[in-house]
Parts: structure tokens; sequence; C-alpha cells
């Protein structure tokens, strides 16, 4: 399938009703196996569309990344087309009481190292885009995912998930004073040391 009819698609016939009650070490096992096969089919689904970051956004967010990671991470900035849901939305939904994000509404989505946009690029979500490239470069995407999964399994809504709070908590850092230098590797590797994801 092509990347034009891809974004064009609803999710909905690859939507299936979980059991809320089944939620074993196999069952979550599962579901990060699903994830990472996610992950991993939109990246090469993307990377196809996908063009390196531009000297001027590598300026903009220089002071927080690494220039290895700024080189591997791509961008694709959709017009007129939107992300579809992924086919485990409905489960994410039943399991979060609906607390769990329109793909269609979020301005990026981040699979490995390329970060998809709605729109336009704008510089807070590129910022959080990046954090999430960071993460997953450090992790691995099967830690990664392992983690994201397991972190809303526990909390049951999307923005408890301890790599999502990391990811909005160093973008608010960022909007709140771009010029003051910090490493989001870094802050990656802390929060990995003390068992904070």
């Amino acid at each position: 399938m092509d990347l034009r009819s891809r974004v064009r698609l609803s999710g909905e016939e690859s939507r299936v009703a979980m059991d809320l009650t089944d939620l074993s070490e196999s069952r979550v096992a599962e579901m990060v196996a699903q994830v990472t096969v996610y992950f991993r089919g939109e990246r090469e689904l993307y990377f196809r569309a996908s063009d390196v970051l531009t000297p001027g956004w590598k300026t903009a967010v220089q002071a927080h990344f690494s220039g290895k990671l700024l080189e591997s991470v791509r961008t694709v900035v959709l017009k007129g087309a939107r992300i579809p849901p992924p086919p485990f939305y409905s489960e994410a939904i039943a399991l979060s009481s609906g607390n769990f994000p329109d793909f269609v509404h979020l301005a990026s989505i981040t699979y490995l190292d390329i970060i998809v946009f709605h729109d336009e690029i704008a510089a807070r979500t590129l910022f959080h885009g990046l954090v999430h490239a960071a993460q997953m470069a450090f992790l691995g995407i099967e830690r990664y995912t392992d983690l994201y999964v397991r972190g809303f399994a526990k909390s049951r809504s999307w923005i408890a998930i301890p790599l999502e709070a990391q990811a909005y908590q160093l973008d608010t850092r960022f909007a709140m004073s771009p010029a003051a230098t910090f490493s989001v590797e870094e802050e990656v590797k802390a929060w990995t040391a003390q068992g904070l994801y």
C-alpha cells in the first residue's frame, strides 16, 4: 500500500474490541509486539516520503540534541491528509476509558527516526518529536515500546505514560526558554538510570 492511499484509510477495518479483564503478562507482551510492528511498519511507509531535517530546524534545536541524532531524523509534512488511527486504537480507547488521543488531531507522531507532522512543522512540536526520537535511539525500539505499553497499561492514560511525561516536560522547558542549553539525550539517560520510565 502506498503512502497516499494509507493516510486516507480510517483504520476501522482493523479495530478489535479488548477484553479489559485480560491484562495478563502474555496479553501485555502481545500488545508490545503489536505496537512494535506498527512503529516499524509506519516508519518504513513514511520513510519513502521523508526529508532530512532542514539546516534552519537543526540550528533551532542543536543546543539540545546531538548532531548524530539530528542527522538521522527525517520529517514528513502531510498536507490535506491525516495519519489514520492505528490498528490498536479501539483497544487503547477501551483500556483508557476514552483517554487516548485521536491520531488525526495530533500535531505529529514519531516513528523511530521519522517525525510525521500534520500540516506544518512548529518548533515545540519538532522538539517533542525529537525527544521521542532520542528516547527510541537510546532505549531501542523494543525497550521503548515495552515501557510505553506498560506505562499505558498501568496508568490507563496516554498522558501519564512516563515517556510522554518526559517529552512534555522537556518541550515545555524548551518553549519557556529556547536559549537555555540542556541535553535531551542526557535527560533520557538519567531517567533510564533512575528507573523513572
